[in-house]
């Protein structure tokens, strides 16, 4: 049961405004506005497919239905009735068609998206009436000549009399003799008649019908007899056109009747289409998921932030419940946010078995038969009951309904009278409600009810974190921790005179002074411990994030590496054939010399000069071959000989920076080499 009480107090209707906000249809907006929880997971499950869906329209295949429609549920009714409709009403029902038969192609051409392709089948489709309605209208008031082809023949008469008739009385006004008569050289019209306005001193001197005389009474507007017979044809033409576009009206009604149910049915697919698609741009707005569901009663909210409260300054909420605990408790300070985490846990509830998304970075949420809260001053002027006595009421009227299957909220349980009295009652409120076994969340600042749910098998507690050094709420949610109220050092820090806080911290009593103590301890004891477990994960993330970077810079050495031994064996092949080439040209030059028949001895000089060459070449490249390694331990400078070890070769040192690094000459080629991979050789 979802009464509207509960649904006002944790600000569904608020919500439900937000939704109607996206909604195109008037409809749509009203749908939204009265949109209920749903009762069973079936229908709770179709409802979140069916936004998932309508997400994926517009954002994945970037598609954005019209939704615009007017409401004709009165004029099909209208219509079934055997009324005529007006032109306005048969032009919403075209819109109405046309919208649904658009919205229908879109859907159709679409893929993966079954439910909404399921829900469009009822999208009722008739081009012809459409069209005809269409081409019928020119606007909510004038119908077009092609409505009818009777419709046409009249106004071409009509037409055809008009000018006529002007032409007769243009030359009427214009005739010199009877010009001196008349106030005006114009034609007007008075009772859809054709009339020209006479001065009243030479009234009977134009044979006619009087029709109308001006305020003043100088003015007569006389229908003259010449035109007489021409007016009347022209009203009985008038008449007919007035009757032919009733006919056409008639028609279209009939159809429309005809063709009720599918259009009506339509009209109502058209609207819940577009409730659907305000919930996917909903769930954009609020940054929100979709929940999980289940039916154990199992509750889990990661970072949860409350809609309805700036998403700049709200703070995350994360609590859980799991299906073998049916209570959580909440503690801790004043105005540190017990009351808005109960609303946001029964908000969400709700909003869920809606069919919307909820604002979290995770969510399970359990479906439940009824949603009861107690939350705020009940205090009524009206029924003469006092803040207590209305929350008694209220939570007797609770207590009567709820099943094992219920989710109830207390806010402040038990307070609003005696603390000696009203800690023992909220305990045993809490010790029935588990009895009944229904799930609940309860705020208290009774050390008793604390004290039952640290011994009470199946409750949970949790705390409103309170900074112990700025007196302040922080507003975040610390489960497993029990909090005190702190209400001494908040009203200290508000300004309260120190003397009167003394006083009242020497009229608690030990008991409860020594159980406070604990608590604070506790509390500032698992704060040290969220601090250390916090630098752990940032010392973890920065160590992680260290490795991470000497692995790829471990991997970009080996990249580097690999291209520099690319570029090394490209170079050397090259050198090695224009060594090649260049001795192979030698050795022709000295065939060349060889063949002649009388070899002078310029040619031996010559022949000798080339082997000498030649024997050099080889020399070099013996010597090249040769790495020599052995290290000098004298200062390096810049142009000594070094050797790189990870490429196993020697080159000329070109240059060193600060960190190390050095630019070394490896033949042509010039390598960047790390500090520690090099040395100079003698």
């Amino acid at each position: 049961m979802f009464d509207d009480k509960s649904l006002n107090t944790l600000e569904y209707p608020k919500i439900l405004s937000a939704l109607a906000g996206f909604c195109q249809s008037g409809g749509g907006k009203n749908k939204a506005r009265s949109l209920k929880p749903f009762e069973s997971m079936a229908e709770i499950e179709r409802a979140l497919c069916e936004t998932d869906e309508a997400d994926k329209v517009l954002f994945e295949y970037s598609q954005s239905p019209s939704f615009a429609v007017d409401d004709i549920e009165m004029i099909v009714l209208k219509a079934r009735k055997g009324a005529i409709l007006s032109i306005s009403e048969i032009m919403k029902v075209g819109r109405s068609l046309r919208t649904a038969r658009k919205l229908k192609r879109t859907i159709d051409l679409l893929k993966d998206i079954p439910l909404l392709l399921e829900t469009s089948c009822s999208l009722y489709v008739n081009e012809g009436l459409e069209n005809n309605i269409y081409d019928a209208f020119l606007s909510e008031s004038e119908v077009a000549d092609s409505a009818s082809h009777e419709l046409k023949l009249i106004r071409m008469r009509i037409r055809k009399i008009n000018e006529n008739i002007r032409a007769k009385l243009q030359a009427f006004i214009t005739a010199p003799q009877y010009s001196k008569y008349l106030q005006d050289s114009i034609i007007t019209m008075r009772s859809d008649r054709y009339v020209i306005p006479l001065k009243s001193d030479f009234k009977g001197t134009i044979p006619g019908l009087v029709h109308d005389q001006s305020a003043s009474g100088s003015t007569l507007f006389v229908e003259p007899m010449q035109i007489v017979e021409m007016n009347n044809e022209l009203k009985g033409e008038l008449a007919a056109e007035q009757a032919e576009i009733e006919k056409i009206l008639r028609n279209f009604s009939s159809l429309i009747s005809a063709n009720a149910d599918s259009i009506e049915w339509s009209y109502q697919t058209v609207v819940d289409m577009d409730m659907m698609f305000a919930k996917a741009q909903l769930a954009r707005e609020y940054k929100a998921i979709r929940p999980e569901l289940n039916c154990d009663g199992e509750i889990c909210l990661k970072e949860g932030r409350h809609p309805l409260i700036d998403q700049k300054t709200v703070v995350p909420v994360s609590l859980k419940l799991g299906a073998d605990e049916n209570m959580l408790l909440i503690t801790g300070p004043n105005t540190g946010g017990k009351t808005v985490t109960l609303k946001l846990v029964g908000l969400f509830t709700l909003m869920a078995m809606s069919g919307l998304y909820i604002p979290a970075k995770y969510a399970k949420m359990s479906v439940f038969d009824g949603v009861y809260s107690d939350i705020g001053d009940e205090q009524s002027i009206e029924q003469s009951l006092s803040t207590f006595s209305a929350h008694i009421k209220n939570t007797i009227a609770i207590l009567d309904v709820i099943t094992n299957k219920s989710l109830v909220l207390f806010d402040e349980l038990g307070s609003g009278t005696d603390p000696g009295e009203g800690a023992p009652l909220a305990v045993s409120i809490a010790e029935h409600l588990l009895g009944v076994g229904a799930k609940s969340f309860i705020t208290s600042h009774f050390n008793d009810l604390k004290e039952f749910a640290l011994v009470t098998k199946g409750v949970v507690v949790a705390s409103m974190e309170f900074d112990s050094e700025t007196f302040s709420p922080t507003f975040k949610l610390v489960m497993g921790a029990i909090g005190s109220s702190n209400a001494l050092a908040i009203a200290q820090k508000l300004g309260l005179k120190q003397s009167i806080v003394d006083r009242a911290r020497g009229r608690i009593s030990v008991e409860k002074r020594q159980f406070d103590s604990v608590l604070s301890a506790a509390e500032q004891t698992r704060q040290k411990a969220t601090a250390l477990v916090n630098e752990a994960s940032v010392d973890r993330e920065l160590a992680a994030k260290a490795l991470k970077e000497a692995e790829n810079e471990k991997k970009l050495v080996a990249e580097k590496r690999e291209k520099l031994d690319e570029s090394i064996r490209k170079e050397t092949k090259r050198l090695i054939e224009d060594s090649v080439d260049e001795a192979n040209e030698i050795i022709e030059q000295i065939k060349d010399i060889l063949k002649k028949q009388d070899i002078s001895e310029g040619d031996l000089f010559e022949a000798r000069n080339l082997r000498k060459k030649l024997e050099t070449m080889s020399a070099k490249y013996e010597e090249e071959a040769i790495v020599d390694d052995t290290p000098d331990n004298s200062p390096l400078n810049l142009g000594d000989n070094v050797f790189v070890k990870s490429l196993g070769k020697r080159g000329k040192l070109l240059s060193v920076n600060n960190r190390g690094e050095a630019q070394v000459a490896i033949g042509k080629l010039s390598v960047k080499v790390r500090k520690g991979d090099y040395y100079k050789v003698k």
